[in-house]
């Protein structure tokens, strides 16, 4: 009787620790990076905001003030761009990034900027995309918004556009005088838009 029973718990141990190890991989969450400049640098300072958009994601923000895509920031010391960021990070940015700058870029250099940053994160395991555009109170923003969707035909289904210009077009009270920051109504809102964008791509809760 003795070496059956032995045997029996030894199985019943490896079940459980086989159903423990499950448990665990089942909890662990959705990677993702967000990149902004000051403009989406509001779920940094909105506690609310910032809850809303961690929940259910593993979640690693990269919020630069005057931060841009492909050049060094506007202010001293300058700030990394989303490219060398990128390039730092390498295999730690996990497979899903968010992207949400422009507000201080040259609409030229930021087309031309695009598919490099794209290549680049391709190259570095990313597998999902989502870039914002920009509330287009002006033409170099107009521009630039032209540029992201022009590109995310050649990119689909790796890139996703999230028209957050179009969404936020009417609620002037989500932003500050200058028509771009936002407000803290704003802010949660802009939290509230990220975060059911990325639930609704499958981009937010445990890791299937």
């Amino acid at each position: 009787m003795g070496r059956p029973l032995a045997l029996l718990g030894a199985v019943v141990g490896c079940c459980v620790l086989a159903a423990t190890a499950l448990a665990g991989k089942r909890q662990q969450l959705q990677h993702v990076t967000v990149f902004s400049d000051s403009v989406g640098a509001a779920l940094n300072w909105d506690s609310a905001a910032k809850r809303i958009v961690k929940h259910g994601d593993r979640l690693l923000l990269e919020l630069h003030p005057c931060g841009r895509l492909v050049q060094v920031g506007c202010i001293t010391p300058p700030p990394p761009s989303v490219l060398g960021t990128v390039r730092a990070l390498g295999r730690k940015l996990g497979p899903n990034v968010v992207i949400f700058v422009g507000y201080n870029d040259d609409p030229a250099t930021y087309r031309h900027g695009l598919p490099i940053v794209l290549k680049a994160l391709w190259k570095r395991g990313v597998q999902h995309v989502l870039w914002l555009t920009l509330r287009a109170v002006n033409k170099q923003y107009v521009d630039i918004n032209h540029a992201i969707f022009a590109i995310e035909q050649k990119w689909r289904p790796t890139m996703t556009v999230l028209d957050w210009n179009h969404y936020s077009a009417t609620h002037r009270s989500w932003y500050a005088s200058d028509g771009i920051h936002m407000s803290g109504v704003g802010a949660v809102a802009f939290a509230t838009y990220l975060h059911r964008s990325l639930k609704r791509l499958g981009l937010t809760g445990p890791i299937s």
